[in-house]
């Protein structure tokens, strides 16, 4: 294919189902996080509630984590894409929150929290995979042979 592609050829991969749930829970994630983060910092009437703010909004990202594993449940390398393109949005989210913050970074870089969000998703679809294996072993045991 040329420069002279269709213009549906040229967005194929723009319709990827990685990309977009990716995109989507990466927005989910960013608009939970400037919430947290406004409410935390622009709200003091809510100082009481410390705890039950960062409950909240943690469960929150831990659910939106979990959509990319429960909806790509037996591909692991789908999770793995899903779940890295959303962590790279929030990471850039949290980069730009640090312009308006500035002792944001002091706590966690947005860098480290990119490589964070690389590792449970790496995590999860390792165990993923792993489960994978196992039920294809219980549906598909192998057969032993006496020589």
């Amino acid at each position: 294919m040329g420069p002279f592609q269709p213009p549906r050829a040229r967005f194929v991969a723009l319709r990827h189902p990685c990309l977009i749930l990716g995109t989507a829970v990466g927005v989910c994630l960013s608009a939970v996080a400037v919430a947290w983060l406004v409410v935390a910092n622009r709200v003091p009437s809510l100082g009481a509630f410390t705890l039950q703010r960062n409950l909240i909004a943690g469960a929150l990202i831990g659910l939106l984590m979990f959509l990319p594993v429960a909806r790509f449940l037996r591909s692991p390398a789908r999770i793995f894409s899903s779940g890295i393109i959303a962590w790279l949005i929030l990471a850039l989210t949290y980069q730009v929150m640090e312009i308006r913050f500035e002792r944001l970074n002091s706590r966690l870089g947005a860098f480290h929290l990119f490589i964070l969000g690389a590792v449970v998703f790496g995590l999860l679809a390792v165990l993923d995979w792993v489960a994978c294996l196992l039920l294809g072993t219980r549906q598909h045991p192998a057969a032993v042979t006496r020589r």
